[in-house]
This record gives structure tokens, C-alpha cells and sequence, in this order.
């Protein structure tokens, strides 16, 4: 394997694309997607206190999908103990950051090269494995190889040369694409694409991943940063990668889609699944809490442990504005009825709500 690769520019054309082969498919995650939606939607928890945490375990999957060693509770903790020593961590916490930073961009602006370049930033600041350039397309060849001993090269991305290029085709695609399909088959083309491109020399795989939650907002198809994929394609990260490489040497558009369209479906059930148990918990400690403390403060501190499921009592105290006496009362209140749960250090006492915990895991 010694010749760069040089991708369709999209929209692919006509007959590459062979929707009748994975229709079953896009009407079960069409179907399942919507109903994901409305469980956010109609969820009891506010999404201002459960996206947060939710992101945060999506910036750890897709993080993990690049090697990356941590943990969803070394990352929670990180949250207000941030480990500046410990590079792994940071990757986690940058990909977060990133991914926020997206949003808002897109809330006011379509996509571009400055906001491909932004997340890059973002995504390799502070102290992590920095490839030598950074918030800019490569300007030199990149290679992608096997992640193991061999290091065997799996496949060589387009020249330096032509990524700018490829580049502005894509992104004219994101922003005004000139086809027929759905945006479920479109989010699975440009992921497939961008990782093709591989414009970066690093963080590819993750700036990627970002792009599919991304590119439904956009599209008016979710209403809030909440789809997330990462996790299921962990599991399946063999396939994963031989599918998109698939895509290059043979071609197999359609298999990807499909493989694309079950991964939604999985993401779809294990997500519904876990908003039906966190709103089952919401209201089952909800009503303990207001039952302990008869004030509304504690609802306050009780919506703060779903963004922040491991916490301080001064970390809850500077959220919700509440006086940190005020709080260490509450907090002590529904640990001793065992909804918290604390490490008892005197110095930087931690809370631990290992019920929404075990959910998320």
C-alpha cells in the first residue's frame, strides 16, 4: 500500500448510493431517534443539569475509541479536581470543551473552516499528545495503521495538497447539501468523509465522532446536544474501522450506511433506557428530599448531583448560591438516608451519588 487516496467529492453520485438496501433499517433508527427525542423532551430531569454529564461520558467513549485511559469517575472528579498531570484526563476534559464550543458556534453560524480549526484548538490544548500542528490542516502526509505491535499501515488519507480542497467540498456539503437523503444517511456520508480526509495530523477520529451529534443540530434535528454515538462504536471498533476502509478500497457505500443506521438504533435504546431510569430516580429521591427539608433549596442542591454526580459541598455551594452551611446540612441530610454517599475526608469531602452512577456506567 503505497498510494495516497483521493474520495468522491460529495453529494456522491447517482447509483452509489442504493437506499433500498438498509431502508429497513432507517425506519427502525428514524423511528427510534424520534422516540429517543421525545423522552428528553418529556424528561423530568432538566437538561441543563443531565446533557452536561451525558457529554461528558461521550467525551470519554470517543476519547477511549483513541486509546485514551480514564475512567467516568476519574473524569466527573476531574470536573472540580482537575489533574493537569494526568494527559489522559485532560484529552477527556478537552474533547467536553470542544464539543460545547461547537454548539454555540452553530447556534449562530453554519459550518466553515475557522470552526473545523476552533475545535481542533481546543481539542489538543493545555497538556496532551500535541501532533506539531494544531488548529490547522495538514501539511504533510498522514498515515492510518494497525493499533497493535505492527503499527501495519491500514491506509494512506489524500495528499497534503488536496485536503483544503476536500476540505471546502465538505463543508459546502454540510451547510447546502444537493441530494436526496435523509439526514441520518447524510450524518453517516460525512462522518465517513471526514475521516477519510483525515485533515488533521491528530484527532481526527475525535473532531470526527463530534460531527455527528453536530451536524443533526444543525439540521434542526435534535434540539439539544444529546445524541451521542461514540460508546457504541467502541464496542464495535473493529468493524467500525474495516467498514470505513471498506468504503475506500471496495466501495461499500451501503454497508457502512447500514452498519451506521444499527449503531443509531443500539445508541437509541440504551439512551431511552437510561432517561426512563434517571427519571424514575429523579422522582423517587425527589420526594425523599422534600420529605427531609421542607424548602426548595434542597430540590436546588438535588438538580446540581445530575450534572455534578460527584461533588463537593463548596462546589454545590458556588452553583446553586446557596450558603455552603445551608448545603453540607442538606448534603449531610441525604447522606445519612443514603442517597449520597461520602468518602468523610475532613479536607475536600466528596459526595458520591452512586445510584445515578450506576445508571450511567
Amino acid at each position: 500500500m503505497n498510494d495516497t487516496y483521493t474520495p468522491h467529492n460529495l453529494p456522491l453520485q447517482t447509483g452509489i448510493i442504493d437506499q433500498l438496501s438498509f431502508i429497513n433499517e432507517l425506519i427502525d433508527a428514524t423511528s427510534k431517534f424520534e422516540v429517543y427525542k421525545e423522552k428528553i423532551r418529556d424528561s423530568k430531569v432538566d437538561s441543563s443539569w443531565l446533557m452536561p454529564t451525558m457529554q461528558q461520558k461521550e467525551a470519554l467513549a470517543s476519547s477511549m475509541l483513541e486509546g485514551t485511559q480514564a475512567t467516568l469517575d476519574g473524569v466527573l472528579i476531574n470536573q472540580f479536581a482537575p489533574n493537569d498531570n494526568n494527559k489522559d484526563l485532560n484529552e477527556v476534559s478537552n474533547y467536553y470543551d470542544a464539543t460545547i464550543k461547537g454548539y454555540k458556534a452553530l447556534k449562530y453560524n453554519g459550518f466553515d473552516n475557522d470552526f473545523f480549526f476552533e475545535l481542533h484548538k481546543t481539542l489538543m490544548k493545555g497538556n496532551v499528545r500535541k501532533p506539531k500542528q494544531v488548529g490547522e490542516y495538514r501539511a504533510v502526509q498522514n498515515y492510518i495503521g494497525k493499533n497493535d505491535a505492527s503499527h501495519a499501515i491500514t491506509f494512506i488519507p489524500p495528499s497534503p495538497e488536496i485536503v483544503p480542497d476536500l476540505m471546502d467540498n465538505l463543508i459546502n456539503y454540510l451547510n447546502n447539501p444537493q441530494d436526496e437523503l435523509r439526514p441520518l444517511v447524510r450524518t453517516a456520508i460525512i462522518h465517513a468523509q471526514f475521516e477519510t480526509i483525515h485533515p488533521f495530523m491528530d484527532g481526527n477520529g475525535r473532531v470526527g465522532r463530534m460531527l455527528i451529534p453536530m451536524y443533526l443540530f444543525s439540521q434542526k434535528q435534535i434540539d439539544l446536544p444529546c445524541f451521542f454515538i461514540s460508546e457504541a462504536l467502541e464496542k464495535d471498533k473493529f468493524k467500525y474501522y474495516n467498514l470505513l476502509n471498506n468504503i475506500r478500497y471496495k466501495g461499500e457505500w451501503n454497508e457502512w450506511i447500514k452498519f451506521f443506521l444499527l449503531t443509531v438504533c443500539k445508541q437509541c435504546d440504551k439512551y431511552i433506557h437510561i432517561v426512563t431510569e434517571i427519571n424514575e430516580l429523579y422522582e423517587k429521591h425527589i420526594k425523599i428530599a422534600c420529605e427531609l427539608a421542607r424548602s426548595s433549596n434542597i430540590v436546588e442542591v438535588l438538580n446540581t448531583l445530575y450534572k455534578y454526580p460527584i461533588v463537593t459541598t463548596k462546589q454545590v455551594a458556588d452553583i446553586t448560591g446557596l450558603p455552603s452551611t445551608s448545603v453540607n446540612r442538606y448534603m449531610t441530610l441525604l447522606s445519612e438516608n443514603h442517597i449520597l454517599y461520602t468518602n468523610n475526608k475532613q479536607r475536600h469531602r466528596t459526595f458520591f451519588y452512586f445510584d445515578l452512577l450506576d445508571i450511567l456506567r
